[in-house]
């Protein structure tokens, strides 16, 4: 049996954890297996760092892994284990650099010691030569701070004028409007209205802004069902009537229509529903995303349960922790705003108040943990054909929450907000 050390110190767990669960870090993170002191981590880091970003989850890492000649001498269902029993980690950045300020300051006291016994001049320059290295990444950190300080300054006399706009009363509350590096989630339950309000939402931005793009991912719609939702909210032509138009429409609302199809066909609003999968996503919003300006780039998934992830065996649970996280990472990496739509759970149905509450999100507490802003929209009433809508802001990591109230115009699919002002709790 291969030495495994007993030493497993908090910050490797958490680096492997990265490594073993969410091995497409990788793409945008070095990790070196020499920061790791545990012989068993160090081995399997070293592995994932060759193969790991072929695998999209533990369970494939650990079966693939386990079959080499260095894990059939791992007990490496052990290893996992320890590593998946750490408190989950929120950010693979700020991990991997505290783990290689660890190994650096370890070196550092053992070159030293090393000089205290025998003041060579191997050992001193040995000594000169790892602070060097440990330098280069506190002269990276400064450099970094310095830019944040400027950032800052510059920000208290240079308006942002970089807001993806909404609705005035949600922009308020996101304080100014859709940014980069965050991730939104709306919930609700079937047939409320959650796509119509994305789309809304999305067909808002982009027209007061045409230097947008917005990419709609469907999964539960047709592009072409969704687009005729987008027309009957623009033009004010009943969607029922966007159903066979040539028969259905009057020659003035086909003019109206017309005029409506090449307004939006004016714009970038893309309505993808050729792609299902979380790779397939994450692909696909990495190439549009680079192409577009900063900050110029919004995507919104509709709807995040029904995402699929390339391990057939993973339960709900497990499918909505990793399609929620690399929605997260992509926002980080790609510096844009997301829009995940997401179903609740029945038990808001079964209580006396309609509002949900943050426990409602399906399967899992991951998608709480990861977006920067959870809303929920839901009717006031039980009456199904109750225009009125609301959006509880349950959870804003910069910001306040709080009551939006909005009202649905079903057959135009319009979604307008009642007042701009939010309702504060």
């Amino acid at each position: 049996m291969m030495g495994t050390n007993r030493n497993m110190p908090e910050i490797e767990r958490k680096a492997m954890w990265f490594l073993i669960n969410q091995p497409q870090v990788l793409e945008s993170n070095t990790v070196d297996e020499k920061w790791f002191t545990n012989n068993a981590y160090r081995t399997l880091a070293s592995y994932v760092n060759l193969w790991g970003t072929r695998y999209e989850n533990a369970e494939q890492i650990a079966a693939a892994f386990g079959d080499t000649p260095f894990g059939k001498k791992l007990d490496v269902q052990k290893i996992f284990r320890s590593i998946q029993g750490v408190d989950r980690p929120l950010d693979p950045e700020a991990t991997f650099k505290q783990l290689r300020q660890a190994y650096y300051i370890g070196m550092m006291k053992g070159a030293a010691i090393n000089v205290a016994k025998d003041p060579s001049e191997f050992n001193f320059e040995h000594l000169l030569d790892i602070r060097k290295q440990a330098e280069q990444t506190d002269t990276h950190a400064d450099i970094d701070a310095s830019k944040q300080v400027e950032e800052a300054l510059r920000d208290l006399n240079t308006p942002n004028t970089s807001f993806i706009k909404t609705y005035p009363g949600l922009d308020k509350y996101l304080g100014g409007g859709l940014v980069p590096n965050e991730l939104i989630v709306i919930g609700a339950r079937p047939s409320v209205g959650k796509t119509a309000f994305a789309l809304n939402l999305a067909t808002n931005a982009i027209l007061g802004d045409p230097s947008l793009t917005v990419e709609l991912f469907s999964l539960e719609m047709s592009s072409k069902q969704n687009m005729r939702r987008v027309y009957a909210a623009t033009s004010g032509i009943p969607l029922n009537l966007w159903k066979n138009p040539a028969v259905r429409m009057s020659e003035s609302q086909k003019e109206v229509a017309a005029n409506t199809i090449k307004q939006i066909a004016g714009i970038r609003f893309w309505s993808n529903d050729r792609v299902a999968t979380i790779d397939d996503i994450s692909r696909v919003i990495k190439q549009h995303a680079q192409r577009c300006k900063t900050s110029r780039y919004l995507a919104v998934v509709d709807h995040i349960g029904l995402v699929e992830t390339s391990n057939p065996r993973e339960d709900t649970r497990q499918a909505l922790e990793e399609v929620s996280r690399r929605l997260k990472l992509l926002t980080q990496n790609l510096q844009i705003p997301i829009i995940a739509l997401s179903q609740l759970n029945r038990g808001v149905e079964s209580r006396q108040s309609n509002e949900p509450n943050l426990s409602d999100l399906r399967e899992t507490g991951a998608i709480e943990q990861d977006a920067n802003v959870v809303g929920f929209l839901w009717r006031p009433s039980d009456d199904l054909d109750d225009p009125n809508l609301n959006l509880s802001i349950k959870k804003n990591r910069d910001g306040e929450t709080g009551l939006l109230k909005f009202y649905f115009q079903k057959d135009l699919q319009k979604i307008a907000e009642v007042s701009p002002h939010a309702v504060h709790e």
